[in-house]
């Protein structure tokens, strides 16, 4: 029931809610008192003052794309001072894209601000940041206009232990650019480190897009070559700049096309306005191949821009939708192809109730808020299948179009990916049998008799972690978790964030007894994490206040996977 949940979350709020956000940005704000609360601090560059920076302010909650940024500039001095913000988790970001931490950090902080709350010191100490320059050309010689380029961590490319049949990690770069209209890339803003860059597209590298559609080109490295560990590695200093750090493509890949239909399953009818993109195996793991393709009045479809390979269709789930495509693969070897047919049949569906554990009317009115997103994962990790539903007055839901697999449940808002605040998912039921790990739905089964079970909380707990001797070390990374024991988690809560002084809030949360975990550092054999555990108990309405002292010359464990 918690499969990779708060990544699959953000996944389904993207592909599921989009129809609703653009209901939402049509909502008229609804009018509040004027908060008083404040975030403050300093930029400086070698304890000097830097003025006229921009410092941004953004909730660190997946957001509505309405949702405005509160931000402040710098004085001569380097002093900003943000005003009326709201309670909230937010992200303190300087923007200055040519300077960086001047310790090896994220450039962002984090703050708690609460009601009448006064943060002050989030500081900035920035260096100049690093450059690598150079140009890349084709094997004619002539320069690549619009090439992306991409900027790896020296050991980007080591994979580490692997679990047994899991596919091989992607590798991803630091950072990405595109060349100019004379086949040059400049990389600025790079933090001291050691480097390698490559351009085009690899086997192990994340695709991130480019011009696939009219060329592509086989990754190579500077200088030059095809395998990561023989590139060689671009040192970067403070403030330094590494040119000439040049790359040759070569002939650009050969690119096909696929074309076909896509039809009704039963009657063979030709269907319009379907949408779909395709995915291609990558050696173990899959990668979106293909931006959005839709088919015309006649149900017809062509794809481009499609490199040798085998593919597979990832149809896009439609409000109401009641089909599914069915399994679909074809290969492109070294032709374009035609007569590729998409069959969309009548897919699975579930239906059932949600049930809210409370006796408040006020509770029980927020079923109207709530949307039911049903998801089945694939093989490799990828999500096969996915569905949504509003809710109605009595509870009731129904998710359809569902391929076969193990399905699993999230409740959501109607246009954010967690439920509103106090609601979580408690368990679900099958025909009045607890459901211990997902719905097994297999093709066409018409599933009902599902129970939803969402806990109501208001108990509140506020803390604060701290050492022996005071406050964190600056850039101490933490995080903390609150699960049943014997759990892994209060399904559908918020997850909490520790921000820059330690602070943590937990809102929402059923009356009862909980594990705390807290976890510093990371989980690297360079910095292994130190774990930190206590029970809380909470009654209902109530607000806790926890002072967690961790000890970190403990010795380190190994946090068990959350």
């Amino acid at each position: 029931m918690r499969f990779s949940a708060q990544y699959l979350c953000t996944v389904l709020f993207t592909l599921l809610s989009f129809p609703t956000l653009l209901a939402a940005q049509t909502t008229p704000a609804q009018t509040s008192k004027t908060p008083h609360s404040s975030v403050s601090g300093r930029v400086t560059i070698k304890e000097k003052g830097v003025g006229g920076v921009m410092v941004v302010l953004r909730k660190s909650e997946v957001g509505l794309p309405i949702d405005q940024n509160q931000k402040a500039i710098t004085d001569p001095d380097g002093f900003y001072h943000i005003t009326n913000v709201p309670p909230g988790n937010y992200d303190v970001v300087p923007s200055v894209p040519a300077l960086v931490p001047e310790k090896r950090e994220i450039s962002s902080k984090r703050v708690l601000v609460s009601e009448d709350d006064n943060v002050e010191g989030i500081n900035f100490a920035l260096v100049r940041g690093g450059v690598i320059t150079g140009r890349i050309t084709d094997a004619d010689g002539r320069p690549i206009i619009q090439e992306l380029v991409n900027i790896y961590q020296e050991n980007a490319f080591a994979q580490g232990p692997q679990q047994p049949q899991q596919p091989p990690r992607p590798v991803f770069p630091a950072t990405t650019v595109q060349t100019d209209d004379r086949g040059i890339y400049r990389v600025y803003g790079l933090q001291a480190g050691r480097y390698k860059v490559a351009s085009g597209r690899g086997e192990d590298t994340f695709a991130n897009g480019g011009n696939v559609l009219w060329r592509s080109y086989k990754q190579v490295f500077h200088p030059d070559v095809t395998e990561p560990d023989k590139a060689r590695v671009i040192e970067v200093s403070e403030g330094s700049e590494a040119t000439d750090v040049d790359i040759t493509l070569g002939r650009a890949l050969q690119m096909f096309s696929a074309s076909g239909r896509v039809i009704e399953g039963e009657k063979g009818l030709p269907l319009p306005n379907v949408r779909f993109s395709v995915r291609r195996m990558v050696g173990q793991r899959e990668e979106f191949a293909n931006s959005l393709t839709i088919s015309n009045i006649k149900g017809e479809f062509i794809i481009e821009g499609l490199l040798p390979g085998k593919y597979a269709i990832n149809q896009l789930q439609n409000q109401n939708n009641e089909f599914r495509a069915e399994t679909l693969n074809f290969e492109i070897i070294d032709q374009d192809i035609s007569g590729v047919v998409v069959k969309l049949v009548r897919g699975a569906s579930v239906s059932g109730v949600i049930v809210i554990e409370s006796e408040d009317k006020a509770v029980l009115a927020k079923l109207s808020e709530l949307q039911v997103r049903g998801f089945i994962p694939g093989q490799t990790g990828v999500v096969s299948s996915t569905a949504t539903s509003p809710v109605g007055p009595d509870g009731s839901f129904r998710i359809a179009g569902l391929g076969s697999g193990m399905l699993y449940f999230n409740i959501g808002a109607m246009n954010r990916p967690l439920p509103p605040k106090g609601l979580s998912m408690g368990r679900v039921e099958r025909d009045g049998v607890v459901v211990s790990q997902g719905i097994d739905v297999k093709d066409g089964e018409q599933v009902t008799g599902v129970r939803l079970i969402v806990s109501y909380g208001s108990a509140v707990i506020r803390g604060v972690v701290t050492t022996g001797n005071g406050p964190l070390p600056e850039g101490t990374r933490v995080s903390v978790t609150l699960a049943k024991p014997g759990e892994r988690g209060v399904g559908g809560t918020r997850p909490p964030i520790v921000d820059q002084r330690g602070r943590f809030l937990l809102e929402g949360i059923p009356a009862g007894t909980y594990e705390l975990t807290t976890i510093i550092g990371m989980t690297t054999p360079q910095s292994p994490a130190r774990v930190f555990r206590q029970m809380v108990t909470v009654q209902e309405g109530s607000t806790q206040d926890l002072s967690i002292t961790v000890d970190l010359a403990a010795p380190p464990a190994r946090p068990e996977l959350q």
